[in-house]
C-alpha cells in the first residue's frame, strides 16, 4: 500500500506595490491608501470587482471633495463654526427655515441673483451669510467673505488699476462676494453706495 500526501494549496501573494504605484502616479492617494483594505474586504464579502472599483473610486472622490471644501473655506475668509446645523431657528421664529433651506440649494448664485438679509443687530443676520457661503462652497462655488471697511479699503487702494488687473482681484474673481457689517447702515464712496448688511454674488 503507497500513501501520497499533498501540500496544501496556499493562494499567492498578491504584489500590492505596482497597483499602489499606480494609483499615486495618477494623483489618486487616498485609493492608494486604502487599496490593501479595500481589497481584504472585497475577498471577505465576496465584492464583485466592478463593485470593487466603485467602493475604491468613491473613496477617492470623497476624499478629494473633502480636501477641496477644506482649502476653498481657507481661501473664503469665511468665520469658522457658523453653520445652517448650528443655527438656532427657535430663537428667530420669525425667520423661514425652508426659505433659508432653499437658499441653501444655491440656485440663486447659479441664477447670478442677488441676496439682501436685513434685520436688527443680534438676529443672526451674519450667521445666516456665513452659513450660506459654506453651502455654496459645499456645492462647488469660490467664495469671498468681506467686512464692508475691508472691502472698501480694499476697492480705494485698487481704484487705479488697469481692468484687466482689477479682474483679478478677490472680490471680482468668485462666484460669491459676502459683504458683511454689524450695524445696518448706507455707505457712499464716490458714487458706489453698498448696503452695509450682507452682498451677494458677482455677476461676471
Amino acid at each position: 500500500m503507497t500513501t501520497k500526501t499533498s501540500a496544501k494549496k496556499t493562494m499567492p501573494r498578491v504584489d500590492l506595490d505596482a497597483t499602489r504605484e499606480s494609483l499615486l502616479k495618477v494623483g489618486m492617494t487616498h485609493a492608494a491608501e486604502l487599496l490593501e483594505a479595500r481589497i481584504a474586504e472585497a475577498i471577505k464579502d465576496e465584492v464583485p470587482p466592478h463593485r470593487f472599483l466603485d467602493h475604491l473610486l468613491r473613496d477617492e472622490i470623497e476624499a478629494r471633495d473633502e480636501r477641496r471644501v477644506r482649502t476653498s473655506l481657507r481661501l473664503s475668509g469665511l468665520p469658522t463654526g457658523q453653520t445652517l446645523a448650528s443655527f438656532d431657528f427657535a430663537f428667530q421664529p420669525s425667520i423661514e427655515r425652508s426659505r433659508i433651506e432653499t437658499l441653501s440649494t444655491c440656485g440663486w448664485i447659479r441664477e447670478k441673483e442677488t441676496l439682501l438679509i436685513q434685520g436688527p443687530p443680534g438676529v443672526g443676520k451674519t450667521h445666516l451669510a456665513v452659513a450660506l457661503g459654506v453651502k455654496a462652497v459645499e456645492n462647488g462655488f469660490s467664495v469671498a467673505f468681506f467686512r464692508l471697511e475691508e472691502l472698501m479699503n480694499a476697492m480705494k487702494k485698487d481704484a487705479d488699476l488697469s481692468p484687466s488687473r482689477l479682474r483679478r482681484r478677490k472680490y471680482l474673481n468668485v462666484a460669491l462676494v459676502i459683504i458683511c457689517q454689524a450695524t445696518p447702515s448706507l455707505t457712499s464712496y464716490g458714487d458706489t453706495y453698498l448696503y452695509e448688511g450682507v452682498g451677494a454674488p458677482k455677476c461676471p
